[in-house]
């Protein structure tokens, strides 16, 4: 258990273990108003997952912060593609054979995901996992596969071939060899989860952070302040782009500067165009705030994949949503909705 009650000790605490988002509006807040924030801790999805509890029935804070960990490895359970008996596996290993009885929850993620996959006319494809496996999905294998390899395995990319039977329950992939992977809304949807958790148990204000993906949630009326979230510098290390200020919601980034490896001066990472199969080339982050955290994750992606122009087109279409974009040349484009500050 980590306790911090100031901005010194929480930048302190943000360096030390290098996270993407900095949880600057609670040690700010706390700091006005002398309070002190308890944050949990704890490797769940493949990263560093924080619950960060700031009001409400602090006796109950240690036991509420347990229950939304325990959520979110249940929940993990269901969308991870490395675990065999996920629900996404069983749909990949059933694909063009026969449509899988998967969870609510399964469900309820995957139309969000094919609800962006239509938005953004495919940039965003929860079917994309036959190129992850190609690549190795976090870039593990540092290899460039060829163009005939990828030209290959992009007919089984295609979102319009995953059919959702919400009366029977079912995800049924088309093609034989078609996989889906859920990685660009899981954590968003399990972190939105878990604080529905918090607040059944007592916890009135509170931030839960995973990667690249963080809910900042308010019920009480103790304070209209808002929360001041840091953008990571997507070159830069340990700097922040800039702040955004959120009162209640999501905040999502999609970097090219967390999973990638170097090639000949080129830099490849871990979010691919569906399209062409290889990693997105227009944008060096994205970061997209909104109220549904399952959406903000899966529009981050997308937009990244889109670039700056047709993507910040589509956030000004999105009620309730804003963006920051860092094109490839490191230029910043905001929405004219954002709310913040921009430092470059």
């Amino acid at each position: 258990m980590k306790k911090t009650s100031n901005l010194k000790n929480a930048v302190a605490y943000l360096a030390a273990t290098g996270i993407v988002f900095a949880v600057l509006a609670a040690a700010y807040y706390f700091q006005k108003k002398n309070r002190e924030s308890v944050t949990h801790a704890r490797m769940l999805m493949g990263t560093l997952v924080e619950v960060t509890l700031i009001d409400g029935d602090r006796n109950g804070f240690d036991h509420a912060a347990q229950k939304a960990f325990a959520e979110i490895k249940r929940l993990e359970a269901i969308f991870s593609s490395y675990m065999p008996e996920s629900d996404a596996t069983r749909v990949s290993e059933a694909a063009g054979k026969t449509p899988v009885k998967v969870s609510p929850e399964f469900i309820e993620a995957l139309k969000t995901a094919l609800k962006v996959s239509e938005l953004s006319d495919g940039a965003f494809d929860p079917t994309v996992g036959a190129l992850g496996k190609l690549w190795g999905y976090s870039g593990e294998k540092r290899l460039v596969p060829s163009k005939e390899e990828i030209k290959k395995i992009l007919p089984l990319v295609d979102y319009k071939k995953a059919a959702v039977d919400e009366k029977n329950s079912t995800v049924f992939l088309k093609t034989k060899g078609m996989t889906i992977n859920l990685g660009g809304v899981a954590k968003g949807y399990i972190v939105s989860k878990a604080v529905e958790v918090l607040k059944k148990n007592g916890v009135t204000e509170g931030i839960i952070k995973a990667g690249g993906d963080m809910v900042a949630f308010r019920t009480s009326a103790a304070t209209k302040d808002p929360f001041k979230i840091g953008i990571q510098h997507p070159r830069e290390k340990g700097k922040l782009l800039g702040v955004a200020h959120v009162t209640n919601g999501a905040v999502s980034t999609s970097g090219d500067y967390e999973r990638f490896f170097m090639i000949e001066g080129k830099r490849l990472h871990h979010i691919l165009d569906p399209k062409t199969g290889f990693p997105a080339d227009k944008s060096m982050s994205v970061t997209i705030i909104g109220p549904d955290a399952t959406e903000a994750d899966a529009l981050s992606t997308a937009i990244f994949v889109m670039g700056p122009e047709a993507g910040m087109e589509l956030i000004e279409k999105l009620d309730g949503y804003e963006g920051v974009i860092v094109d490839a040349e490191g230029r910043v484009k905001t929405s004219k909705g954002f709310k913040g500050e921009i430092n470059y």
